[in-house]
């Protein structure tokens, strides 16, 4: 996860295998698990929502579209799916 420009720049990031990502934004914007803090409830976030990785699961499984869905699209899912209001 991450925007894929790797300059150093402090506001560039890449973090590998960011677990139960859900995004919520065409910004890139997402629910997602974070491993690398336990700071919770403080914004550390470049725009997504940081969750316990057992959280983010929680919220995945509960979520639709199915997953792995029925049509063998493993890596995107576009469209319709659960709502969330984020406040």
């Amino acid at each position: 996860m991450g925007d894929g420009l790797l300059t150093g720049a402090p506001d560039v990031y890449t973090l590998p295998g960011v677990p139960w990502t859900m995004f919520f934004h065409e910004t890139g914007c997402a629910f997602h698990g974070a491993y690398w803090h336990d700071n919770f409830g403080v914004p550390m976030s470049h725009g997504c929502v940081n969750m316990r990785p057992s959280d983010a699961k929680w919220l995945f499984r509960w979520s639709t579209p199915l997953w792995p869905p029925s049509d063998g699209r493993f890596w995107e899912r576009t469209g319709n799916g659960t709502v969330v209001h984020v406040i």
